[in-house]
């Protein structure tokens, strides 16, 4: 844990051949999990735990299919060298994997030449310090570089998914819009339908007025006809007398009444013929409305 302080393990110079190989077998499988062949080679090589024909081995024998394995390998291979590859092989960790040194010894690493065992001269030391300081300071670099670019696709990848959202919740608006419209757009067709159910009793109503009108026009003309028939006949036969000019004016009379109900008959028609045609304007403009409404759900269908 942070802050917490790590008690000092024995001192690796005192410590045997068998002693350090328990030790690191304790932390074999820690050890294979933790650690890049190609980034202890260098030293080990430089320390003569490794000879160049073990690297290319342990680097690119087919056999040899992953990470753990090699490092794995080169535990084997390192294991006969006896207490000078245990040795170099802490030191390579204390110098590249400190946290995993401490881990595996209990003590904490340090690059005071006084802390190595001395398998590498002093000034060759130094030079593979030196060396191994920069090229952490270059992966780290490297490693700030890329923690960096992935911060900004991190960024750009809350920016696409912040629109997408909005673009889903637009989606779903347009898809509540759109069920308004379709709901609107029933009730319109089941309006259409009920003004086609009232205009074709209106064109039934029509006809059986104008049927009507007809018959009342034919009974007119033939009362008119009877009238002019018997007006003649009834001059004929009374003369100038009294009671024919009171038969006369009734007679008369009579006609004043039939021909009011024809009118009433006429207005009756026009009234018919009116409604007719408000249902048909009010018809109309429905159809332009769902027109309009078609048009609109459409637009909308192709935008989303």
């Amino acid at each position: 844990m942070a802050g917490e302080v790590v008690p000092e393990g024995p001192d690796l110079k005192e410590m045997g051949e068998e002693e350090l190989w328990e030790l690191i077998n304790d932390n074999r499988h820690r050890i294979s999990l933790g650690v890049r062949p190609c980034i202890v080679i260098p030293y080990l090589r430089q320390a003569r735990v490794l000879t160049e024909m073990d690297e290319d081995e342990i680097l690119s024998c087919h056999n040899l299919t992953n990470r753990c394995m090699r490092t794995s390998y080169m535990l084997d291979l390192l294991r006969t060298q006896g207490r000078n590859g245990a040795v170099a092989l802490l030191e390579s960790l204390m110098i590249h994997y400190p946290t995993l040194y401490t881990q595996v010894t209990g003590r904490k690493p340090s690059t005071e030449p006084s802390r190595f065992s001395g398998l590498i001269k002093y000034s060759e030391l130094t030079e593979y310090l030196v060396r191994a300081v920069t090229g952490m300071q270059k992966e780290l670099q490297e490693a700030r570089c890329e923690a960096g670019r992935m911060s900004a696709r991190c960024a750009s990848l809350e920016l696409e998914i912040g629109q997408i959202m909005e673009q889903e919740e637009k989606s779903r608006c347009l898809q509540s819009e759109n069920e308004r419209m379709q709901r609107y757009l029933c009730s319109l067709q089941r309006d259409v339908t009920k003004l086609k159910d009232e205009k074709c009793d209106l064109y039934i109503r029509y006809t059986a007025a104008i049927e009507e009108q007809s018959a009342v026009n034919e009974r007119l003309h033939n009362l008119n006809l009877q009238v002019s028939d018997f007006h003649s006949s009834l001059f004929c036969t009374l003369g100038n007398s009294e009671m024919h000019r009171k038969i006369f004016f009734f007679l008369l009379a009579r006609q004043d009444i039939l021909a009011q109900d024809l009118a009433e008959a006429i207005d009756s028609q026009v009234e018919l013929a009116g409604q007719l045609r408000c249902y048909r304007e009010e018809n109309e403009q429905l159809l332009r409305d769902k027109q309009g409404v078609c048009a609109c759900v459409f637009s909308v269908l192709l935008s989303s």
